[in-house]
C-alpha cells in the first residue's frame, strides 16, 4: 500500500495525518495523527483533486484566436464554424493535451468532456481525446455527444460544421459501444446530447434511455441561450425541462435522475422544481456564460430548490482559463453578501461515482486523486495514486516541447489556410 503523510484537508477540517491507497488507487486509510498542532501557513496541504464537470477540451485550439469581447454568436462564427472542418487528428490531440495539462496545473484530476466534433470519421477524432487524457494522466468522463440537426438555411460555415458533426442516433449509439471497449479505471464512456437546437426529439429520448441502460450519466446543455427556450416553445409547446418531463411521463425514457444539465441560464420556477424532483444535477459554467453573454443561471434559486451544483469551465477559448476554483471565486464575488461563500466552496466537492470508487471528495473508498498545495500553488498531483505532476511539472509530457510549440504551428497553418469569415 502507498501512502502520504502530512497536513490533510478533507473538506471539513485540516489535520495532520496519513492517507493510504491500494494497488488500484482506491483510498484505504485516512488517519489523523495527533500531536502536530495547527497547520503552519507555509505547509504543504493534501486535498482532493478538482473535478471539472463540463468541458470542451478541443476548443483550446482557439484560445489564441478568440477575442474576449465576442458574444456567443460571434464566437461561434470565428471559431467552430470557421475551423471545425479543418480539425485533424493531430490538432484534436494537441488541443486536448493543452487543455488537460492546463487543468492539471490547477489541481484538476478529473474532467467530464462533452465531445461532438466527430468530423464524419466515426471514432477517429474521438480516440484522440482519449489518447490526450492518457498522455496527461487525467481521469476522463467522456461524453460522446450526438448532434443530429443540420440547419439548411444556416450560413455556409455553420452548415458545413453541422454536417461534420451530424450522426443519426443509431450511428452514434454504435460508435459509443465501440468506445466502451477502451474503458479502464481512469476512463468512462457515456452518452451525451447537445441541446434543444442540435438534438432531435428522437435523439434526446434514445440518448437518455441509453444512459440508463448502461448505468452512465448523460450530459445535456439546457437553456444555455434564450433561443433554446423559444425553439422548445415553438417545436414542443413547452419549455425545455417540461419537454424532458413529458418524455418521462409518456414512458419514452425510464428516468431523468442520471441526466446532468449544464448552464441552465433560462429556467423558470417550474423547471427548477422538476430538476429537483427528478434528482438531476446542474453544472454551472458561470464565467463562460458571462463572457459570451448568453445569460446567467439564477444560482440562489437553484440552491433554494435543493439542486446539487457542480462547476465546469466549458471551453478555454470562451473562458478566462480552465481553473475550476476560479469558477467558485467568480461566483463568490458575484454573490457576495447573498450566498455564504462556504456554500459556493462546496460546489463540485460532492462525491461523484466513478467505476469502483468515487471522485470529487476525499475519503476511504474513493479514488486517490490528490493535489498537494503549498502557498496557494499546486505542486504535486496524483490520479488513482499515480503521480502525474511533481513540483509543478507534468511528468507525462514536456508541455512546451510536446504540446505548445507544435500546437502553435498547427494553429498558424490552420488560420493561414482558412477563408475569410462570412459577414
Amino acid at each position: 500500500m502507498a501512502q502520504l503523510t502530512g497536513w490533510i484537508d478533507d473538506g471539513a477540517s485540516v489535520f495532520y495525518g496519513r492517507i493510504g491507497w491500494d494497488e488500484r488507487g482506491l483510498v484505504t486509510e485516512l488517519t489523523p495523527l495527533g500531536g502536530a498542532g495547527k497547520c503552519p501557513s507555509d505547509a504543504a496541504v493534501i486535498r482532493a483533486g478538482l473535478f471539472n464537470a463540463h468541458s470542451h477540451p478541443e476548443q483550446s485550439i482557439y484560445t489564441d484566436i478568440a477575442d474576449k469581447s465576442w458574444d456567443l454568436g460571434t464566437w461561434c462564427r470565428h471559431t467552430i464554424y470557421r475551423y471545425s472542418t479543418a480539425m485533424t487528428p493531430r490538432r484534436v490531440r494537441l488541443a486536448c493535451e493543452r487543455a488537460f495539462a492546463r487543468m492539471m496545473a490547477f489541481g484538476t484530476t478529473s474532467v467530464m468532456a462533452s465531445y461532438y466534433l466527430h468530423g464524419g470519421r466515426g471514432n477517429e477524432l474521438d480516440r484522440e481525446v482519449l489518447a490526450a487524457a492518457r498522455s496527461v494522466g487525467i481521469r476522463l468522463v467522456f461524453g460522446r455527444m450526438n448532434y443530429d440537426v443540420v440547419n439548411e438555411d444556416a450560413s455556409a460555415g455553420k452548415k458545413a460544421s453541422q454536417r461534420s458533426y451530424y450522426e443519426t442516433p443509431e450511428t452514434a449509439e454504435r460508435y459509443l459501444h465501440e468506445l466502451t471497449a477502451l474503458e479502464d479505471e481512469a476512463l468512462m464512456i457515456c452518452p451525451a446530447l447537445h441541446s434543444m437546437h442540435a438534438s432531435t426529439e428522437a435523439a434526446i429520448a434514445r440518448g437518455i434511455a441509453l444512459g440508463w441502460e448502461l448505468r452512465r450519466p448523460v450530459q445535456f446543455h439546457l437553456s444555455e441561450d434564450r433561443g433554446d427556450v423559444d425553439l422548445s416553445l415553438k417545436r414542443h409547446g413547452c419549455r425545455p425541462m417540461v419537454f424532458l418531463q413529458r418524455l418521462l411521463d409518456e414512458g419514452r425514457v425510464p428516468s431523468l435522475s442520471h441526466v446532468i444539465l449544464s448552464d441552465c441560464c433560462w429556467l423558470d420556477d417550474e423547471e427548477r422544481r422538476l430538476i429537483a424532483r427528478n434528482g438531476m444535477k446542474v453544472v454551472l459554467d458561470a464565467r463562460m456564460n458571462a463572457r459570451v453573454k448568453t445569460g446567467f443561471p439564477d444560482v440562489p434559486a437553484l440552491l433554494a430548490s435543493g439542486i446539487p451544483l457542480w462547476c465546469g469551465t466549458d471551453g478555454e477559448a470562451s473562458n478566462d482559463d480552465l481553473n475550476v476554483q476560479g469558477e467558485r471565486e467568480f461566483l463568490k464575488a458575484r454573490y457576495r453578501g447573498e450566498i455564504d461563500p462556504r456554500v459556493i466552496e462546496g460546489f463540485g466537492r460532492q462525491r461523484f461515482d466513478f467505476g469502483a470508487g468515487y471522485i470529487g471528495a476525499l475519503g476511504v473508498g474513493g479514488w486517490a486523486d490528490l493535489q498537494v498545495v503549498r502557498s496557494g500553488m499546486v505542486r504535486d498531483v496524483y490520479v488513482g495514486g499515480r503521480k502525474t505532476m511533481e513540483d509543478g511539472r507534468l511528468l507525462g509530457l514536456d508541455v512546451e516541447r510536446d504540446v505548445e510549440r507544435p500546437l502553435r504551428e498547427e494553429v498558424a497553418a490552420m488560420t493561414a489556410a482558412a477563408a475569410e469569415p462570412e459577414a
